[in-house]
């Protein structure tokens, strides 16, 4: 995040995606009457944390909006961001006007009032991850991958012995005893081989990476969804990540439902800024990310991060705190716009 030397808050041009997104926070903040944190972010990182810390100051009380737009990313890092939320504000509604995918879900789940737009949905929490193949060339997969082609397998070798089985009585007259062996034999040598080539090390990877999303997100139920019990809870994370057969699987509004996860429409004044961000959001596409926090008192520029490079024209951070550097107090809107930075090290996506 830049700032120039003044510390006074630049905009973007009138019209442009990033300035309607503003004002679409404005008017959110203006209808709800409590702070609102628009939160940008087509792919979350560990570091991410570190610009919401920044934007949001020392704000914190009863109740915060946040307006969550993103395809996933990290899931260590959507966690950070959500137990930072939770810290600081005693209730938290989370309004998507378009996607919050993969980890960009997990942050849904620390809300107690979660909101979808027409256009709004929710992704699977099936962990992914960066594999090298030929040419070294980095393919992203999901974590269950592997895990579906061995149910595959598995039910191909069951059908394959089965049927060897009923072909061995039916032309043989061999007894079943003695059939079930053959037929095991033939299954063997035709699945033994698909079988040995099976890494245990990356079963057991994957399988981790699995977890961390689930331990993740029953922890979020558990925290800050009182309303819903432990053992359901630990149903709906079971369906978010072993549910669907592809990362990219849209879970609207009726999905929720379906999976006893509470949601609701927007209301008759949340609905057009809702559409309006939708619209902002798909012409403002995912170059870069736009942090915009408006019910607070823009004071202080936050600091540049290491790996932060300043983009001409791109508008500035201010934080927003009230005059005792506290929570905020009088509405305005404070925002940041910074082309998004790569970890040193790899990522496990979601």
């Amino acid at each position: 995040m830049g700032h120039d030397e003044s510390g006074s808050e630049r905009r973007g041009e009138a019209g442009t995606p990033a300035s309607r997104i503003t004002e679409a926070a404005d008017a959110l903040q203006a209808h709800r009457e409590r702070p609102c944190l628009v939160l940008v972010d087509p792919t979350i990182d560990r570091t991410d944390l570190l610009r919401v810390r920044a934007i949001l100051g020392d704000a914190g009380g009863d109740s915060l909006d946040v307006v969550l737009y993103s395809n996933g990313g990290d899931i260590d890092g959507a966690y950070t961001i959500a137990r930072e939320l939770r810290r600081r504000f005693d209730r938290v509604a989370v309004f998507v006007p378009l996607r919050a995918k993969s980890a960009a879900t997990l942050i849904c789940l620390c809300a107690d009032e979660l909101v979808l737009g027409d256009l709004g949905e929710l992704g699977p929490l099936d962990a992914q991850c960066d594999e090298r193949r030929e040419a070294d060339f980095p393919l992203n997969t999901s974590r269950l991958a592997l895990f579906k082609s061995l149910e595959q397998l598995q039910e191909l070798a069951l059908d394959a012995y089965e049927e060897a089985v009923r072909r061995i009585v039916n032309v043989s007259g061999m007894r079943p005893f003695d059939a079930g062996t053959k037929a095991a034999e033939i299954t063997t040598s035709l699945y033994g081989p698909i079988y040995a080539k099976i890494d245990p090390i990356r079963v057991a990877e994957s399988a981790r990476g699995l977890e961390v999303g689930s331990a993740y997100a029953v922890r979020m139920l558990r925290r800050y969804r009182p309303d819903i019990a432990s053992e359901r809870a630990h149903e709906i994370v079971h369906r978010l990540i072993h549910a669907y057969p592809s990362h990219g699987f849209v879970i609207d509004a009726e999905e929720l439902r379906d999976l006893g996860l509470p949601a609701r429409p927007a209301d008759a004044e949340e609905r057009p800024i809702l559409d309006a961000l939708a619209r902002a959001l798909v012409e403002h596409g995912d170059a870069h990310d736009v942090v915009v926090f408006s019910g607070g008192h823009p004071e202080r520029a936050a600091a540049r991060g290491p790996r932060e490079a300043s983009i001409p024209g791109a508008v500035e951070s201010v934080v927003a705190v009230d005059d005792a550097g506290r929570r905020p107090r009088a509405t305005s809107t404070a925002a940041v716009d910074v082309r998004h930075h790569a970890l040193a090290q790899p990522r496990v996506r979601r």
